[in-house]
């Protein structure tokens, strides 16, 4: 199992690289611009009042600049950084088993004296292992720059941030992982499935707040309980966090049951 892990992430490392290398870019060029944004506080602000209440809960969630915590949810925590976390787990999730069984290596690796359920374990393993990297990488060039821009968030209240919106990217990972281990049909809808209830996610959620009918439906949605805006003022709602994590538990629980259950190269 160990040695699978060892080479999904040894074949991945390009990707690895330039993933956190692009993310860590996106985080830099985002926060530097900070003492701009603290100065023009103001301006920004009245220029939001403007936008229908639509728009600001598409944009930032607030709908305000007016503070530090506000800046680095708007900028990063509320929309742009889990979603490039996303589309990097779904990357990934849906190509963790996917890839092998395409290159008609799958059979190969089964050959070995390794279960179903080891390779499929080991597989998400060395999946979460990548998305951690990323996600450190992302973690770590915030600091820097809070540090150098004086954005002044508290480290922790920056970690917790960064740590959930790894675990929003790791529920729909988990979920186009989920769905690529079901068969070859479901193996190239993984990514647009995934991709598709991400977005309506994030949509439905963030126009709950001005559209009534929407509230109920969003209850139901991850991004209902990613609130970074929250974290970043130090409430940090961990119960929130441990949904979130059983529900990648259970799409985990799932891609075993299903992988386990069919013939591999259907």
């Amino acid at each position: 199992m160990k040695a699978i892990i060892r080479w999904t992430l040894w074949d991945r490392r390009w990707f690895i690289f330039w993933w956190s290398l692009g993310i860590a870019g996106f985080m830099v060029i985002n926060l530097a611009f900070y003492p701009t944004f603290r100065a023009q506080a103001a301006q920004l602000n009245q220029f939001l009042s403007h936008l229908s209440p639509a728009t600001k809960s598409l944009i930032a969630g607030t709908g305000s600049f007016s503070t530090p915590e506000d800046f680095l949810s708007g900028r990063v925590y509320y929309l742009m950084l889990p979603l490039l976390l996303i589309i990097l787990s779904i990357n990934i999730g849906s190509s963790l088993i996917a890839k092998e069984e395409n290159n008609g290596t799958l059979e190969l690796l089964l050959a070995r004296p390794i279960s179903r359920v080891k390779l499929l374990l080991a597989k998400g393993i060395a999946g979460t292992v990548i998305l951690s990297i990323v996600s450190i990488v992302a973690l770590v060039a915030a600091l820097v720059v809070r540090y150098f821009v004086h954005i002044g968030v508290s480290v922790l209240n920056v970690e917790v941030a960064t740590l959930f919106a790894a675990i929003m990217g790791l529920l729909f990972g988990s979920l186009a992982f989920m769905i690529s281990t079901i068969g070859h049909t479901a193996r190239a809808a993984s990514v647009g499935a995934a991709a598709f209830i991400a977005l309506g996610s994030y949509l439905i959620v963030s126009l709950s707040s001005v559209v009534d009918w929407l509230r109920i439906p969003s209850k139901v949605l991850p991004n209902n309980y990613y609130r970074p805006n929250d974290i970043l003022y130090g409430n940090y709602g961990w119960h929130n966090g441990v949904a979130l994590l059983m529900v990648s538990i259970i799409l985990a629980i799932i891609s075993w049951r299903s992988f386990s259950n069919r013939d591999i190269g259907i």
